[in-house]
């Protein structure tokens, strides 16, 4: 005859198991504060590019010692003018209005840009998200396209005045005409800065914490 406690043990055994698997938990995601960080810096290192080719000089112009920031190029007939004071014929350099019209359109976009970078900046802040940096990316790299871009219409505007100076026979050098300015060094300098941080930060995420 079976003995009743023999058929009970694969029962007991059941509810004996130490082993019970059980799956992770995680509370709420902790934010990066090495992310944080760098996205503050992000900030103010792009709210300075911003101020800086609206305030300070884009370039100078040399032989008249003089400094051009926005507010020059915009009113750029009255630069040429006093170019002409030197008893030069200057022929079509007064053509160039056209271009500079064209730059300032380029420059209202920089500022543009520079207002979208710092609000998604201050959206990383706060969201920490990888889409919203990659975006804030694109945006800088757009805005330090731009900025190279300054930089070489000046050097090709000191060409032509240096080429137009030849005509009189005068050999003046392109950096004895017209030079960059702070403006456009602080811009190529800070907007790389920023869009080398924002790569880095690319590597901190927000972080799953484990719960006990």
């Amino acid at each position: 005859m079976t003995n009743p406690n023999q058929r009970l043990e694969p029962f007991d055994e059941t509810f004996q198991q130490p082993n019970i698997h059980r799956g992770k938990r995680y509370g709420k995601k902790k934010r990066s504060l090495v992310s944080m960080i760098i996205q503050i810096i992000v900030v103010i290192l792009t709210a300075i590019a911003g101020y800086s080719m609206w305030k300070q000089p884009i370039f100078n112009i040399v032989f008249t010692k003089e400094s051009v920031d926005f507010d020059g190029i915009k009113n750029f007939n009255e630069t040429i003018g006093k170019m002409h004071q030197l008893n030069i014929n200057l022929g079509n350099i007064n053509d160039l209005q056209q271009g500079i019209d064209r730059l300032i359109l380029v420059f209202n976009g920089f500022f543009i840009l520079c207002i979208v970078s710092l609000v998604i900046t201050i959206l990383t802040i706060v969201f920490n998200r990888t889409v919203l940096k990659v975006v804030n990316i694109l945006v800088l790299t757009i805005m330090l396209v731009i900025t190279l871009y300054f930089s070489y219409i000046i050097k090709a505007l000191a060409q032509e005045i240096a080429d137009v100076f030849k005509k009189y026979y005068v050999n003046v050098p392109p950096d004895q005409v017209i030079t960059e300015a702070d403006a456009i060094h602080n811009g190529i300098i800070l907007l790389g800065c920023s869009i080398g941080l924002l790569v880095i930060s690319l590597f901190f995420r927000n972080r799953m914490p484990r719960l006990k």
